[in-house]
C-alpha cells in the first residue's frame, strides 16, 4: 500500500498532517520530500495524525527523527497523535517517544504546542 501525507490544518501556531499507509522503506522516501516542504514553507509546530498508519518501520521513523530535528533547530515541535497499538510499541522500542512528544488525541497534542 502506497502512503499518502494530506493536509487537515494550516494555523498561525501550527500545521496539521494525516498520514495513510505504510511506512516502510518505500514509504518513507515517499513521503520525505513533501514533508520536508512543509517544514520549510513557514516553521511552525507540525502535528501528525497517525491513526491511518498501518505499519512504521526503521525508515519511517527516520523521517519523523530528521522532521522533529529540523523543527527543534527553530523551537518548534512535531507532535504525532492517534497512533495504532503497534505503532506506539514501535515508537517506545526505539527511545523515539522520550524525545518527540506521541500523544492519544488531537487535543492533546494542541496541549504538547500550548493551544
Amino acid at each position: 500500500m502506497a502512503v499518502t501525507l494530506k493536509l487537515i490544518e494550516e494555523a498561525e501556531t501550527h500545521v496539521m498532517l494525516a498520514l495513510k499507509g505504510s511506512l516502510d522503506m518505500d514509504g518513507a522516501w515517499e513521503i520525505e520530500r513533501d514533508l520536508m516542504g512543509h517544514l520549510s514553507e513557514a516553521m511552525r509546530h507540525l502535528l501528525i495524525d497517525m491513526s491511518a498508519v498501518d505499519l512504521l518501520g526503521s525508515m519511517g521513523i527516520r523521517v519523523f527523527v530528521r522532521s522533529a530535528s529540523a523543527l527543534a533547530r527553530n523551537q518548534k515541535k512535531l507532535v504525532l497523535f492517534a497512533t495504532r497499538p503497534f505503532v506506539d510499541r514501535a515508537l517506545a522500542v526505539t527511545g523515539f517517544k522520550s524525545a518527540v512528544p506521541v500523544v492519544r488525541t488531537l487535543k492533546d497534542a494542541k496541549a504538547a504546542i500550548g493551544v
